[in-house]
């Protein structure tokens, strides 16, 4: 019986410790509460986003979207890349919490867009050689990852 308590105690410790952690840098699955996800809208255009849990700093998440982005120039025969849009945060429609007394007219309560610092999105531009007629900030992919290792 000692041994039973003992052992519960345990897998609670190791279920709260584990949702303490921050997000991992990890492809958002199906079965993951957190990572990156992304989509080709054109040939050299892509939409990346990061989401993550409340433990994951805001800084973090901007720099695990930016490696996404810089492994998906990569990946697709590209050199370098640079934001187009963003990176910002989705917003979720949240409602004004009020009292019971506010609706008893029948009205439905009032929504605001409430940013998420924890989920992050981005469009990039990709480029395979440097063609800086209009002066864009282009971000070396190989460079950019290497820094972050």
């Amino acid at each position: 019986m000692k041994s039973q308590i003992i052992l519960v105690f345990c897998l609670a410790t190791l279920i709260c410790c584990y949702g303490c952690q921050p997000t991992p840098y990890q492809s958002l699955g199906t079965t993951s509460a957190g990572g990156y996800s992304d989509k080709r809208l054109s040939e050299n255009t892509f939409h990346v986003r990061f989401v993550a849990n409340d433990n994951t700093s805001s800084d973090t998440v901007c720099d695990y979207l930016y490696r996404r982005a810089a492994e998906i120039t990569i990946k697709n025969g590209f050199t370098y890349f640079t934001v187009i849009r963003g990176p910002s945060q989705i917003t979720e429609r949240m409602p004004i919490h009020q009292s019971q007394d506010s609706y008893k007219d029948g009205s439905d309560p009032v929504e605001f867009d409430v940013p998420d610092s924890s989920r992050l999105h981005m469009t990039i531009q990709c480029f395979r050689d440097i063609r800086n007629e209009d002066n864009i900030d282009l971000i070396d992919a190989k460079v950019y990852i290497h820094k972050q290792i």
